[in-house]
């Protein structure tokens, strides 16, 4: 199901109609063309992709990528922030477009492949998260369930179905927790620190959030049991050198550079806002911050302009976090666990409000609309709710009800999250499913109309199977593995004489 709805999303969003993607798609086009990549801020976006951007043409008048190049030449004036990045996802999306060989088929194609790419790089998320709660709550009812609540998220589906760095960043931070929840509950294996020494050089090599891993990462191996103190800084020692040998080179050249680890890059063309009477307002600026960072979460889909509706939103971010506040109240298998892991979200949100706070003084807009940075801890924050849930709904019977429950609400919302795409896509916002906005889709989708419609289909068929896996699932106290914890010794049986 979660494969299909990406799909969904890949294929109804208009092209460039998700946050930064002409930027991504200009990136992989100026490396697949060898232009080369620039300091942070002095990137300008080629005058080809910036027409199709703004001129963008039905499928019938798209011409090459050649022909373009050529009909539009030479850099706009326009910047292209991502070159405050590494250049290692970009590096990537240019060598495929170079093996399809890009310049001989028209844009959208382009566009097409790079999102394709990108949805089976977060494919495995479910899975990731269901080992992860399987591993921490020794419960498979609770671990089956728990991969649902990514649908009550379409923003997540929305951004990593288009063509972004946020795919390989969600990946690896989902790779990182799960890792470290093993090490966390007693994996002493030196391939559990490999993957970790993997996942936190290839965060540290795409965006600056990955920095933060080392220290994360640091704290997961000083707390890991079963091990001496010795044998827990040898682990650190390895991850931390695996990073720094990687992508030390690029953070020390920037830091030299721009004088910090994080230019911005639209720094120069943007334009500072007067203050309000008063001056800096941190009261405002919080505000501010917890609408934008609650919507761009769960649901402002497009470019940030067609949000799921406010009371949605604040719902699911206070239940969420009063019951994990309120489930510390009560006694929990995986509690430890689940907090330390909690430490991941909480460093990235606060380096996102330190990093909307210095914007905020320097521009005075704080619109906080990077709620998607979240995303590269979304398995930490899905598995305490798992855990919080699992400690306050103790009698049977509840529980049965609330995987039902937690189930159809996230398939609705996530449903809801598509339909919101298509018609803000392609019905001008209007809530209605007709002829012309068909036709429209039909005629300036990024895929043809037989492909969304088998897309589609796949997911409402798999969407129905899961409702009816879980409802089985629960109904049967007979049904899905024992409730017992998980082993790191394979089982010896014992023969019968």
């Amino acid at each position: 199901a979660w494969l299909a709805f990406l799909l969904t999303f890949a294929l109804v969003t208009p092209a460039f109609g998700t946050p930064d993607e002409p930027a991504h798609v200009d990136a992989a086009f100026r490396l697949a063309l060898g232009l080369g990549w620039p300091h942070g801020g002095e990137m300008h976006y080629l005058a080809a992709v910036r027409q199709i951007v703004e001129h963008p043409a039905p499928a019938v008048d798209r011409p090459t990528v050649d022909a373009l190049l050529a009909a539009v030449p030479g850099d706009s004036p326009a910047i292209d922030p991502m070159s405050q990045n590494p250049p290692t996802y970009w590096l990537v999306a240019a060598g495929i477009l170079r093996v399809i060989r890009f310049g001989s088929h028209d844009w959208a194609t382009s566009v097409l492949v790079l999102r394709v790419f990108d949805v089976l790089l977060v494919t495995a998320l479910p899975v990731l998260v269901w080992a992860t709660v399987r591993r921490v709550t020794r419960s498979p009812r609770t671990a089956l369930v728990a991969p649902v609540l990514l649908f009550a998220v379409p923003q997540l589906a929305q951004v990593t179905s288009g063509v972004t760095v946020w795919a390989p960043v969600v990946l690896l931070g989902a790779v990182l927790v799960w890792l470290s929840a093993r090490v966390l509950t007693g994996d002493r294996s030196w391939w559990t620190t490999a993957g970790l020494a993997v996942a936190v050089t290839g965060l540290a090599a795409l965006n600056a959030l990955g920095l933060l891993a080392i220290p994360f990462v640091v704290l997961v191996s000083a707390l890991a049991p079963g091990r001496t103190w010795g044998l827990r800084a040898l682990h650190a020692g390895v991850v931390v050198l695996a990073a720094v040998a990687v992508s030390g080179w690029w953070w020390v050249r920037t830091l030299l550079v721009s004088g910090t680890l994080l230019p911005d890059a639209l720094r120069a063309v943007t334009t500072v806002q007067p203050y309000p009477a008063g001056g800096a307002n941190p009261g405002a600026f919080a505000g501010r911050q917890w609408d934008g960072l609650t919507a761009s979460f769960f649901g402002a889909l497009g470019a940030n302009q067609w949000p799921l509706p406010s009371m949605v939103i604040d719902t699911l971010a206070v239940v969420g976090l009063a019951v994990i506040g309120w489930s510390y109240a009560r006694r929990a298998p995986g509690r430890r666990v689940t907090t330390i892991l909690l430490v991941w979200p909480t460093v990235v949100l606060v380096a996102t409000l330190a990093y909307n706070w210095r914007n905020y003084l320097g521009t005075h807009q704080g619109n906080g609309l990077q709620g998607r940075f979240l995303f590269v801890a979304v398995v930490a924050l899905v598995l305490a709710q798992a855990v919080a849930w699992h400690a306050l709904v103790v009698r049977p019977e509840l529980r049965r009800r609330l995987a039902r429950l937690a189930v159809v609400g996230s398939l609705a919302i996530g449903t809801y999250g598509i339909g919101l795409t298509y018609r803000g896509g392609w019905e001008n916002t209007q809530f209605r499913i007709t002829p012309g906005g068909i036709s429209a889709m039909a005629g300036g989708a990024v895929a043809g109309p037989f492909a969304i419609l088998l897309v589609a289909i796949v997911f409402a068929a798999a969407a129905v199977s899961t409702v009816v896996l879980v409802w089985r699932t629960s109904a049967d106290p007979t049904s899905g593995p024992l409730e017992s914890p998980p082993t790191h010794e394979p089982t010896v049986r014992k023969e019968n004489s």
